[in-house]
């Protein structure tokens, strides 16, 4: 921590009621909008841009949180995001687990 901060454990509490209370997602958004405005687009988007990535699980991940991506080869887990056509993140949920994705591969 910066020394013109207060001690970590104020600091901790601030970000934990912020966080509890959506703060945080109240400020993304709010600033996402003036940015957007800035550049001469409405405040919400109409459009979006999905984006998967897979990424190679350690070997502590539990095998049961694993799956395996067919197309890349590579066992672990997906990762998604959705930006706005500025590329600014946008909210999203993480789609359910299939059996595609959680059931582990045997060796045949």
């Amino acid at each position: 921590m910066p020394a013109d901060f207060p001690d970590w454990g104020r600091v901790y509490a601030f970000f934990r009621r912020w966080r509890e209370h959506g703060l945080f997602a109240e400020f993304h958004d709010w600033l996402r909008g003036k940015v957007r405005e800035g550049e001469g687009r409405e405040a919400e988007p109409t459009a979006g841009i999905i984006d998967a990535q897979s990424v190679r699980a350690a070997a502590t991940v539990p095998a049961a949180s694993r799956g395996y991506d067919g197309g890349k080869k590579v066992p672990g887990r997906k990762r998604h995001i959705v930006t706005d056509t500025l590329g600014l993140l946008r909210p999203s949920v993480s789609p359910p687990r299939t059996s595609a994705t959680a059931t582990p591969r045997r060796a045949c």
